[in-house]
């Protein structure tokens, strides 16, 4: 992998500093929120983008992509931080970061951009679709836990930043099990997501009701 000098920065002179959280958000989740909020903070991020994935290659969906892009919208429609970005939905084919780190480039190329992902999916970067093209659009940020252990550095481009953020263990597989067994999902996302998810019925589960959601 060829090695990356260093990203693309913005001309002008207060360029915005917005955050990209790649996922399928299948759903969206309190451990989504609780990454962008810390990356959003501590890398003095202007905004953080929920990037909704329209036909990831690596990586299998359940929910169509207008019902993720909807929970998604859910579960940020409080916040004035954090916003959802649903291009990779819209465009038809697989979905590769390359295309669309190019894109945000040339539509907003007063923008210096951070991607956020996690140590598992960063443990793949070496076979991403022209992972040297999207390490040269935008910094990689690499979301650690306390005590894990960070993927190996020489898959990694050399620019990148770790993020440590707290502890907090939430699955969509998980959830998605939870919702499908009628089981407690309070508290693990957000109220307008599981209210979401009951009101259409989604992962087999059925109506908002008074008792256990």
């Amino acid at each position: 992998m060829r090695r990356r000098t260093a990203p693309r920065v913005a001309s002008a002179a207060m360029s915005r500093r917005v955050g990209l959280l790649g996922g399928t958000f299948d759903p969206p989740h309190l451990g989504h929120l609780v990454v962008a909020e810390c990356a959003r903070v501590e890398l003095g991020l202007d905004e953080v983008r929920l990037l909704v994935a329209g036909d990831p290659w690596m990586k299998a969906t359940v929910s169509p992509p207008d019902d993720r892009v909807g929970m998604a919208r859910a579960a940020v429609a409080d916040d004035p931080h954090l916003r959802v970005d649903a291009r990779e939905v819209a465009r038809s084919g697989p979905t590769y970061t390359a295309d669309t780190l190019a894109e945000l480039s040339r539509v907003e190329p007063d923008t210096v951009w951070f991607f956020v992902l996690g140590e598992d999916a960063a443990a793949s970067l070496a076979e991403w679709e022209r992972a040297d093209d999207a390490f040269e659009l935008a910094t990689f940020v690499v979301v650690t836990r306390p005590g894990s252990s960070p993927p190996d550095p020489a898959t990694l481009p050399d620019r990148i930043v770790h993020l440590e953020i707290p502890q907090l263990e939430v699955s969509s597989t998980e959830l998605r099990q939870r919702f499908g067994d009628g089981r407690a999902t309070r508290y693990l996302v957000p109220v307008a997501v599981d209210r979401y998810v009951r009101e259409h019925a989604l992962y087999g589960c059925g109506e908002v009701t008074d008792g256990a959601r």
